[in-house]
């Protein structure tokens, strides 16, 4: 399909990522339908069918999604609903209309006792409930395509279309605040207008399997709020603190760093390096 126009439906279009998603496939010349909650409840499968089959898209690119970790570990069954049945969803009215599905998943899928990058292949063990849902949707995703849908993991995303840690970082240093981050889980900080010109890439190459998009180097969150306001000439008090320390509901990977190397094969090119990407986003805020 590289080099011709698609016709891309993106779910969750109003979120972070799929904001992005809608304006980076426009930005190619594809024609591209944006669905937020209020034209598609993904967790209604008669309103999935509907939609899609009156589009007629040729991809659907499913950003949709419960993301409220935390919550998450109270609220198991609706972050299912969300993520696992609401993907169901959309994967069967992609199959009955013949559209390929792109499944935005999470680093969150892995147990984060590894040592050294996630490939695509490598076992799955979420241990959080948000983590298990997003599973449950890449289990659904790939069942009900025949194996053909792309299931693209990420993480650590920020971006100028919704809440984030960046501006959240920027937030509390500018009103005087002294600053509490995570030290001791690593990943890949990543910024979703990156990510969404992969997923176009990968969409625009007819890509199925699992790949895993992000930006490049890695971090802990500490390294990365030390980052923000390095760039932003900022100089809070910043205290590194442990997981066990800061107490947050849902348990984290303590390392969830992705492996680039077989999308970048795929895409002919390196992602971004992190800070690079994080000076390029926080000029864009000034």
């Amino acid at each position: 399909m590289t080099g011709s126009e698609i016709t891309i439906a993106v779910t969750g279009a109003r979120g972070l990522l799929g904001s992005e998603v809608v304006e980076a496939g426009r930005a190619r010349g594809h024609t591209v339908i944006a669905w937020g909650r209020a034209e598609l409840d993904v967790t209604n499968a008669e309103v999935c069918r509907s939609r899609i089959r009156s589009a007629a898209p040729d991809w659907v690119v499913h950003c949709a999604a419960y993301t409220a970790v935390d919550r998450a570990e109270s609220e198991p069954d609706r972050a299912m609903r969300v993520n696992g049945e609401g993907t169901r969803n959309v994967a069967r009215a992609c199959a009955e209309r013949g559209s390929r599905l792109l499944y935005v998943s999470s680093d969150y899928v892995f147990d984060g006792r590894a040592a050294t990058p996630y490939t695509p292949s490598s076992a799955v063990g979420p241990r959080s409930s948000y983590g298990r849902s997003k599973l449950a949707g890449e289990v659904e995703a790939a069942a009900l395509t025949d194996g053909r849908a792309l299931i693209v993991r990420t993480g650590w995303l920020y971006g100028q279309h919704g809440p984030n840690f960046v501006d959240t970082m920027v937030r509390l240093a500018s009103e005087g605040r002294a600053i509490r981050v995570v030290d001791d889980q690593v990943g890949r900080p990543t910024w979703a207008f990156n990510v969404a010109s992969a997923l176009i890439d990968l969409v625009e190459r007819n890509e199925e399997g699992v790949h895993h998009v992000a930006d490049s180097g890695t971090a802990t969150w500490f390294d990365f709020a030390s980052g923000i306001f390095r760039i932003r000439g900022l100089t809070p008090t910043l205290e590194g603190v442990s997981t066990e320390e800061w107490g947050a509901p849902a348990p984290r990977p303590a390392y969830s760093v992705l492996s680039l190397s077989s999308t970048e094969k795929v895409l002919g090119r390196s992602m971004q390096a992190w800070p690079e990407a994080l000076n390029s986003y926080l000029s864009l805020q000034a």
